[in-house]
């Protein structure tokens, strides 16, 4: 092709038609141009093809994440809503009189009250953050998930603080309940009452921590949902385009 052009510029130079020659030149401008021109377009629909295949990909990555925490949170607000209901039964039933705080000890002790911990389902935003990927999503669908991620720490942080109190409360617990145990073991007598009080007082706290840990749980647990709902609604319109 560059040939053929050079011979017909040759052509009507020869022939002294200058204004045919001149023309002609522009117009192979012209086309040099468009061609430049089509080819940069194709390109850059070839990368928004690209990015926009990039761009579902965290989307449907993300979606899954808070379906994910969603169902995590369910489950645990559940698990925290079944300790309480028995936590609260064993303080109605609780003995009232003094003389059956041992017994009283003995029962609290049977309650299953295991720890739960909340650990957020965000590890895609969070990877589109740290690569620069994050500019993939509109403000408002990066504003949203800053906003959720910013509850989940919040629940996680207050979900740790508690259960760290919790355990001190164990500890305090074990210390009264281990000798209370060896001096029925070793010496097979009763065991003094300022051991049991003092036992059971600290099984009351950690009762009392899990139902605040539970408390909790039940209200962030809910913002969570309802924020991770609103930004699954904003990533599904992104999502359907």
């Amino acid at each position: 092709m560059p040939t053929f052009f050079r011979k017909v510029r040759k052509k009507l130079r020869t022939d002294n038609k200058l204004k045919k020659y001149f023309t002609y030149a522009i117009g192979e401008i012209l086309l040099v141009v468009i061609g430049i021109l089509i080819a940069l377009q194709i390109n850059n629909w070839n990368e928004e093809r690209k990015e926009g295949i990039k761009t579902k990909g965290y989307v449907e990555n993300i979606i899954n994440d808070l379906h994910t925490d969603i169902q995590n949170i369910q489950n645990l607000m559940d698990h925290a809503n079944k300790q309480t209901i028995a936590i609260d039964s064993f303080y109605v039933s609780m003995p009232q009189d003094r003389l059956n705080i041992s017994s009283a000890l003995d029962k609290a002790l049977t309650l299953h009250t295991p720890f739960y911990r909340y650990f957020p389902v965000n590890q895609t935003f969070l990877d589109m953050q740290s690569s620069g990927n994050s500019a993939l999503l509109s403000k408002t669908q990066r504003t949203a998930l800053i906003e959720l991620i910013y509850l989940q720490n919040r629940l996680e942080i207050a979900n740790e603080k508690i259960i760290q109190i919790a355990m001190s409360e164990i500890s305090g617990r074990n210390r009264h309940i281990t000798e209370r145990n060896d001096l029925h073991r070793i010496f097979d007598i009763e065991s003094s009452k300022e051991t049991v009080r003092n036992a059971i007082l600290h099984q009351i706290n950690y009762l009392d921590e899990m139902k605040d840990l539970a408390e909790v749980m039940n209200r962030f647990g809910e913002m969570i949902i309802m924020k991770s709902q609103d930004v699954i609604q904003l990533l599904s319109e992104q999502k359907n385009k």
